[in-house]
């Protein structure tokens, strides 16, 4: 079986953080969201990149948290 590897660079959204509270557990979340609805790897990190992107410009944790209808 051959294990290849390979990297890229995600771009994320440039915005003006105030809290960067739960950003790794959105990003996480959306993650695999975008995964389980059948996106690739990189379409699931931009996705994934951009809810977290929200989120960071919120203050708390869970209120920080981008509902769907929102992306």
């Amino acid at each position: 079986m051959h294990n290849a590897s390979i990297q890229k660079l995600v771009p994320a959204p440039i915005v003006k953080a105030v809290d960067t509270t739960a950003a790794g557990d959105v990003f996480n979340g959306a993650l695999a969201v975008a995964l389980y609805e059948g996106n690739d790897l990189e379409t699931a990190a931009l996705f994934a990149c951009t809810v977290a992107s929200i989120a960071v410009t919120r203050m708390g944790a869970q209120a920080s948290a981008p509902r769907r209808y929102e992306l």
